[in-house]
C-alpha cells in the first residue's frame, strides 16, 4: 500500500493544487472557457502521477499500466461499448419509473419525442442568445425523429470516445484503471472497486465545489459524486479486467461522458442530486447495468466476489 499511497498523494497533490490556484483567480463553472481548460488539465493529472510513480519512483515497466494493444480482448471491448451505450437509455427508464410510476419527487420528467426535442433546442438557443429555432434547424428536426437524434448522439459519443476524447479519458484511466488497478489486482473486485471509487469520487471535489455537475450543492454534490464514482467503478473495473487493457475503461469513460449531454435533451426538471445523469437516477441506472454484467459474465462474477485477478 506504500506505492498506492504515494500515487494518490501525487494525484491529489497535483490536481488539487492546480484547481486551488485556479479558484484563487476566480475560476468557477460560470467562467466558461477557463473552467473547461481547468477541467481538461485536471483530467490529465492522474496519468501524470501514474507515469511519475511507475517510471521514476517504482522504476517499473510501462507494460504494467495496461497500454499494450496485443493483450486487448476485442470481443470484451465490444461488450464494453454496448454496455456504455445502454447507460443513458437506462437512466431514462429510471427517471420514467421514479417520476411516473412511483411518484418520487426530484426525478423530473422524460420524453423522447419530437415535441420535447424542439423545446430543448429552443431552450439551448435561447440560453446561448441565438433566439428561437431557425429554418434550417426546423428542417433537421422534421427530417429526423427524436429517437433518431438519440441514436445519432449515442453513436457520435462512441466515435468521439474512440478518437478525439481518448487522450483526456486516458488522462484519468491511466491512473485509476492503469496504475491503481495493477496495484490492487489481487483484491476481490468488490473491494478494489469500493476503494478506487471512493478516491476517484473525492478527487473530483475541487471541481464539484466550483459548481460542476451539481450546481447549487457544492457539499452534497461531493457526496453524490463519491457515490456515483463508487457505483461506476464496478463497470470500469469490469471493463479493465475483461478487455485486458486500460483502453476498455477509456472507451466506457468516453461514451458515458459524451452521451450525458443528450440526457438533458429528453429529461428535464429533475433535482441535480436526484434526477440528473450523475445523481441518484444515474446511480440506479449504473446499478442495473452492473447486475446485468455480473449475471452474464460468470468469470468476472467469481473474481468480483471471491478473489483477485491472476
Amino acid at each position: 500500500m506504500r506505492r498506492v499511497g504515494s500515487f494518490l498523494a501525487l494525484t491529489f497533490g497535483i490536481t488539487w493544487t492546480l484547481a486551488g490556484v485556479a479558484a484563487l483567480f476566480g475560476v468557477r463553472t460560470s467562467s466558461g472557457t477557463p473552467f473547461l481548460v481547468l477541467a481538461a488539465l485536471c483530467m490529465l493529472c492522474p496519468a501524470i502521477a501514474a507515469m511519475i510513480q511507475q517510471r521514476w519512483i517504482d522504476k517499473a515497466p510501462w507494460a504494467e499500466l495496461g497500454l499494450g494493444l496485443r493483450s486487448m480482448r476485442w470481443k470484451a471491448l465490444a461488450f464494453v461499448g454496448l454496455v456504455s451505450l445502454l447507460f443513458v437509455p437506462c437512466a431514462f427508464l429510471v427517471v420514467h419509473i421514479g417520476a411516473d410510476h412511483l411518484a418520487l419527487s426530484g426525478f423530473g420528467e422524460v420524453s423522447v419525442s419530437d415535441t420535447r426535442l424542439r423545446i430543448a433546442i429552443n431552450d439551448m438557443l435561447a440560453a446561448s442568445g441565438g433566439g428561437s429555432m431557425n429554418t434550417l434547424t426546423d428542417v433537421v428536426v422534421n427530417s429526423c425523429p427524436a429517437w433518431g437524434v438519440l441514436v445519432v448522439f449515442q453513436l457520435s459519443a462512441l466515435l468521439a470516445a474512440s478518437t478525439v476524447s481518448l487522450p483526456f479519458m486516458l488522462g484519468e484511466e491511466l491512473g485509476w484503471r492503469g496504475y491503481l488497478f495493477q496495484q490492487l489486482r489481487q483484491w476481490p473486485g468488490w473491494k478494489r472497486s469500493l476503494f478506487t471509487g471512493v478516491v476517484w469520487g473525492l478527487w473530483h471535489a475541487p471541481l464539484i465545489a466550483m459548481g460542476h455537475n451539481y450546481p447549487g450543492y457544492p457539499v452534497w454534490g461531493i457526496g453524490l459524486m463519491v457515490l456515483f464514482c463508487t457505483v461506476a467503478a464496478v463497470l470500469f473495473d469490469h471493463a479493465r479486467a475483461r478487455s485486458g487493457t486500460v483502453w476498455g475503461p477509456c472507451l466506457l469513460h468516453g461514451v458515458v461522458n459524451g452521451s450525458a449531454g443528450v440526457f438533458g435533451f429528453f429529461a428535464w426538471g429533475g433535482h441535480p442530486l436526484i434526477g440528473s445523469i450523475v445523481g441518484l437516477a444515474g446511480c440506479v441506472a449504473l446499478g442495473v447495468l452492473i447486475a446485468v454484467v455480473l449475471l452474464v459474465d460468470k468469470a468476472y462474477r467469481r473474481d468480483f466476489l471471491r478473489g483477485g485477478l491472476a
